[in-house]
């Protein structure tokens, strides 16, 4: 009944956008120039002569063909213009919707016309940039940077401020040519001010190095916005503050100063709604940009996860959040051939998370299933702070240094109870950790001539963490594995100190052979270094625990040098490299040294066809030799949970992975049809994988080189298409690994197969509601020699978007979830209600709004996971329905 419910609601939003678009008719046809040579990124504008307003717009696509839908009745003013070419204006009244209208344009004689039309084109194409007139596209009511984006043809942007441009990510967003933000989409689309908007630039394959620009492969989208000229000094940003029942709050502020050579941001916030104002996307993005330059060349140190001290929960799995936000951000450029930039973010969070799970262990025995019920609570305090000074003294030189450093306090305390047959066991521990990291790092390329480019880079790098790990049970732990002495409760301290220092450095020289091909040779090395100390002890008892103990040192140095070959012919650009690595590794344990080395040619490859100017296919292959850390290498053994002991292995090889990766990108300004696919093969040979050996649920995890071959492939495609006031996605994507590994000294194949399929459907009705219907799918398939499960997922949505009048909204978003677990046939419905009433006048900078967040007051969800020895499923809590009253003033 509720599907055929659902259904019904769907054919009437289905029939209402039908009715609409029935109301139009599209205008297609063909624009050449005088020799029946097609026009690409032409522009075709027709004006309703009644209002004089645009009644349609569109760019014509590789083959010069545009397709506009218009409103019947009116007569419209048809104008198609181009850079270079003679502007065309026709008027039309009535026309054929199968019948092509063929439009010549005429070569302009003069450079003058030439200016003239460029100041009023809509769209322009030059190179590798598209730019973008947004008074063509506007109405004048858009408030933010986002509400203008969404108006321009090709772009997109997320509920989160990112922002994709015919279906690819923007990286990078420029202020008149200048960083913004450390080159946050977020932060520039949901805060700058729309009316300063002049004109936005759609920047492929960006590279602000200007001596090495089109030398790389890299294929950054960047976008840079053009401010108005009354628009070049100025303050914008808002305040906002809200409070609701249960001691509920939200407080935040944006404030940014824009000028020409100084653009200063601050940002601050705190709430207690899981609101997240500083995100784990976030910290990558802000700390991106001093990555490690080995791994270039197929070098990398396998690490353990990295302390960030940032939270990952949200309002969908955690019972309570609380989180508090400052940042500030400068830019500073006193002439043209210096800049300074840098940042501060300050971040603390302390939230509460619950939940109850069903762990099925992957032993042989006949007990293999624990009931565990888990209780947490995480706080993180974390400061994050980078400067850069850039000197370009020209065009042919480039020369930056950064500093990076960020400090953490993680705290995260669990209260658990588990049971597993007749044994109930309860658990009280506690992680703490207080890590840093400081980074340092130096670039400078230079150009003398055409043909000639030099460039050397530095990288100093050093880490430390401190991480303490306190268990406290009613139970002996371990048992089986590890004798403990007997104790009326047990209560075990293991702490450790982890210190790494990389220094890394690599020389090129590209020359430049024609404007088609050049050659890059690279000089390259580091030095990698770690130590650890680490011990455990018994409160309250003096017995010693020496197998627990660990003095060590581990050293890494690479020596390489690279050879790559870049080359373009007709639609193909091909470039192949070769880099050949000396390895040597040292590994000092108590006293002992053992000492490896090792030469290994490691290849690649880039190719992309750019089949037309909006279709391409681009493959990539990288061979890289992943190495150890020092914490797989340590002999002594660490305390991992209440029932996981882990010892590393000193005689560890590196493993040799080879990744296959696949892109196909296709955008249609004539069909409104984009398509973008993904396909990703990875091979592992010589992997790093676990042993597991089981005492109960008490589990003895070591590492060993697997014999046989780790594989993972995955894929995701993605299909969108516009049809007058119709919008329709549709997606799918796909996981599959498969992992060698032993199990009580058995080699097992451990197997996952995960698909999601989701499908939306946008509409506009009256041009006052906007209604979103969507539907996702998931399936995982996990699978480990006799014992197999499958979870599904099924999830409908609809979201609504409604002008009420004269700026009142309201936005609401309705998700049912069906949660099944196909072994134990059970299923958990869950389902989520949010409704936001606004209002903001026309030209006020007061905005008044009320939300109501899981107005069904669900109260848990359901998810699933899989590692190397066992599957579980949870059942997190989640914030119940909470109301919240927000005022905001935007400067």
């Amino acid at each position: 009944m509720l599907f055929s419910k659902k259904l019904l609601l769907f054919a009437f939003f289905i029939g209402l956008a039908l009715s609409a678009y029935g109301q139009s008719k599209p205008l297609i046809g063909q624009v050449l120039d005088s020799l029946n040579r097609p026009i690409p990124y032409a522009n075709v504008v027709a004006i309703n002569q009644s209002t004089q307003k645009i009644g349609g717009f569109g760019i014509t696509n590789a083959e010069g063909r545009f397709k506009i839908t218009l409103a019947e009745g009116p007569s419209y003013l048809l104008r198609v213009s181009f850079v270079g070419y003679v502007q065309f204006e026709s008027t039309i009244s009535e026309w054929d919707s199968e019948k092509p209208l063929n439009v010549t344009l005429q070569q302009a004689d003069t450079e003058l016309g030439l200016v003239e039309v460029v100041s009023e084109l809509p769209v322009t194409m030059k190179g590798d940039t598209l730019t973008y007139k947004t008074d063509a596209f506007t109405t004048g009511a858009e408030r933010k940077l986002e509400h203008v984006l969404e108006k321009l043809p090709g772009f997109q942007v997320d509920e989160n401020g990112e922002v994709k441009v015919q279906g690819k990510k923007v990286d990078k967003v420029l202020v008149d040519g200048k960083t913004f933000f450390d080159g946050d989409t977020k932060l520039a689309t949901k805060n700058l001010p729309a009316n300063a908007v002049d004109r936005v630039q759609v920047l492929k394959n960006f590279n602000e190095v200007s001596p090495i620009r089109g030398l790389d492969t890299n294929e950054t989208l960047a976008l840079n916005i053009q401010l108005k000229e009354g628009k070049k000094n100025l303050v914008f940003g808002d305040l906002t503050g809200g409070a609701g029942p249960e001691e509920r709050y939200l407080g935040h502020v944006n404030a940014f100063y824009y000028a020409p050579k100084l653009n200063v941001n601050l940002i601050g916030g705190s709430n207690n709604v899981g609101e997240q104002t500083f995100t784990l996307q976030d910290y990558f993005r802000f700390s991106g940009g001093l990555s490690g330059l080995s791994s270039r060349s197929g070098s990398r140190v396998q690490l353990n996860s990295e302390d960030l001290g940032i939270p990952i929960a949200n309002r969908t799995n955690a019972f309570d959040l609380q989180s508090t936000l400052g940042a500030l951000n400068l830019n500073y450029s006193p002439s043209k051939k210096w800049r300074h930039s840098g940042f501060l973010i300050a971040s603390t969070s302390a939230n509460q998370l619950g939940s109850n799970s069903l762990r099925t262990y992957l032993n042989s025995g006949e007990d293999t299933q624990e009931q565990l019920n888990s209780e947490s609570f995480v706080e993180n305090k974390s400061g994050l702070a980078k400067y850069a000074l850039t000197y370009t003294p020209k065009e042919e030189t480039y020369l930056k240094y950064s500093l990076f450093g960020k400090l953490s306090e993680i705290s995260n305390a669990n209260d658990l109870n588990s049971n597993f047959g007749d044994i109930n066991q309860r658990i009280d521990s506690r992680n703490t950790r207080t890590p840093y990291a400081l980074q340092q790092k130096l670039e400078w390329y230079h150009a003398p001539s055409e043909r000639h480019v030099f460039s050397t880079e530095l990288n100093w790098e050093s880490k430390f963490s401190d991480p303490i790990f306190y268990l406290n049970t009613n139970l002996k732990p371990l048992q089986g594995l590890y004798p403990i002495a007997d104790a009326e409760t047990y209560r075990l301290l293991q702490s450790q100190e982890i210190t790494t220092n990389t220094l890394e450095a690599a020389f090129n020289y590209y020359y430049i052979l024609n404007p088609t091909n050049h050659l890059n040779w690279t000089l390259g090395y580091q030095n990698f270094s770690q130590n650890l100390i680490g011990q455990l002890e018994q409160v309250g008892s003096k017995e010693t625990f020496s197998d627990f103990e660990n003095e060590n040192e581990f050293g890494l140095q690479d020596r390489y040098v690279g050879m790559t070959w870049k080359t373009k012919w007709n639609k193909w650009v091909i470039s192949p490299t070769l880099n050949l690595h000396q390895y040597a590794w040292r590994d000092l344990q108590l006293d002992n040294e053992q000492n490896f080395n090792k030469l290994l040619l490691l290849p690649s490859m880039y190719a992309k066809w750019n089949i037309r100017s909006n279709k391409s296919l681009t493959y990539r292959y990288l061979t890289e030799a992943n190495f150890m850390d020092i914490q797989k290498l340590a002999r002594g053994f660490v305390l991992q949970d209440y029932n996981a002991l882990f010892q590393g292995n000193r005689i560890l090889e590196n493993g040799l992975f080879t990744t296959h990766n696949l892109n196909y990108s296709h955008y249609d300004f004539f069909s409104g049809l984009s398509v973008f696919g993904n396909l990703n093969y990875i091979r592992k040979r010589d992997d790093i994988i676990t042993n597991t050996d089981f005492a109960g649920i008490n589990r003895l995890l070591s590492l060993v080189n697997a014999t046989p071959v780790n594989e993972s492939l995955n894929g995701d495609i993605r299909v969108d298409k516009s049809l007058n006031k119709l919008k329709f996605e549709v997606g799918g994507k796909w996981n599959s690994f498969s992992t060698n590994l032993l199990l009580n000294d058995s080699p097992v194949r451990n197997q996952q197969f995960s698909q999601t399929y989701d499908t939306r459907l946008t509409s506009t009705f009256f041009k006052v509601l906007e209604v979103d219907l969507a539907y996702s799918f998931t399936s995982n398939v996990y699978n480990s020699g006799p014992i197999e499960n499958t979870f599904i997922t099924h999830s409908p949505k609809v979201e609504i978007d409604l002008d009420i009048y004269k700026g009142l909204k309201l936005n609401a978003d309705y998700t049912y979830n069906t949660y099944l677990n196909k072994v134990s046939q059970t299923q958990s419905d869950f389902d989520f209600l949010n409704a936001f009433l606004s209002y903001q006048g026309p030209k006020s900078p007061w905005e008044l709004k009320l939300s109501v967040w899981n107005i069904l007051d669900t109260r848990s969800i359901r998810r699933d996971s899989f590692s190397e020895n066992l599957i579980s499923t949870f059942s997190y809590l989640v914030q119940p329905r909470y109301a919240l009253i927000t005022v905001k003033f935007d400067i």
